[in-house]
């Protein structure tokens, strides 16, 4: 990750899987099966993707009964089936996670092989 996106950040992100779906647009298709790799409470870096999203796109992710819009931040391809975006939420619900996430807390989680 560059320094530039390390300054970007305000809030703290949290290491956390949340199952998620995506419900489809189309009629009749089946919602994407996803999981969250880190959580904050702005947003989140999912993963299990199957299909390139375009950074800028508006999803709607949906957690037990709650939906949210989000914006897709940012799009990684890890594998030749798998992929990893960033989303941040339009709009503010504290509650989406169920959990009292610290905002003001800025923080950064680095992994031993990045050390």
């Amino acid at each position: 990750m560059g320094t530039k996106a390390l300054e970007k950040r305000t809030v703290k992100r949290t290491k956390m899987v949340v199952g998620l779906r995506f419900p489809k647009p189309q009629p009749h298709a089946p919602d994407l099966l996803v999981h969250t790799l880190d959580i904050s409470s702005v947003g989140a870096k999912i993963g299990a993707l199957r299909e390139w999203v375009q950074p800028g796109s508006v999803l709607l992710i949906q957690r037990r009964h709650t939906r949210a819009r989000c914006r897709v931040t940012w799009s990684r391809r890890i594998g030749p089936q798998e992929v990893q975006i960033g989303i941040e939420f339009l709009g503010r619900d504290p509650g989406f996670w169920g959990l009292d996430l610290d905002d003001y807390c800025a923080g950064l989680w680095i992994s031993q092989s990045e050390r």
